[in-house]
């Protein structure tokens, strides 16, 4: 589905990361979550006249459908493309829960993406190269081992405290 990196479902999967990457990056949604997703979703995709035809099972498929499709196209320095990286990598329904499993993203990356930049943005905020960024973005990159200076410039660029991420 088109759009979703500007519009409310894509933020609120997004807000749901934190909580799962505490859970091994797996969150049962609750009921209340669960409602409320279904709310977002059915305002934006859902015409109101075709409302009627949606049954809840119909309505949980095409749901769980769009979750696992909401990914980023994350182009880099030389705009050839870049990668495609998904959130959610699969989502289970048992009748009654909603079960996200998420893609471990590093904490450097996911900032990057809640506030919409590129790699190239990034890098020109903090005065360092492409590659730099891309290397602090890497799951196996210890921020802590880092020099100080570039940590606090990319924490700067990326408009966070530098705590949030060393997780």
């Amino acid at each position: 589905m088109p759009g979703f990196d500007k519009d409310a479902f894509w933020t609120k999967i997004l807000s749901l990361y934190q909580s799962a990457r505490e859970n091994n990056y797996v969150l049962k949604l609750s009921g209340e979550q669960l409602r409320e997703l279904k709310e977002i979703y059915m305002d934006i995709y859902i015409p109101m006249e075709n409302l009627g035809h949606y049954s809840d099972e119909k309505l949980m498929k095409k749901i769980m459908e769009a979750i696992v499709s909401i990914n980023v196209h994350d182009k880099d320095a030389r705009n050839n493309g870049g990668d495609i990286i998904h959130l959610v990598n699969s989502v289970n329904y048992d009748g009654r829960n909603l079960y996200l499993h998420f893609a471990k993203i590093s904490a450097v990356k996911m900032r990057r993406f809640e506030i919409g930049k590129s790699q190239q943005q990034i890098a020109e905020r903090m005065g360092y190269s492409v590659s730099a960024v891309r290397s602090c973005e890497k799951s196996s990159c210890d921020l802590s081992r880092e020099p100080e200076v570039l940590v606090r410039k990319l924490a700067k660029a990326l408009e966070c405290d530098i705590e949030s991420l060393l997780y």
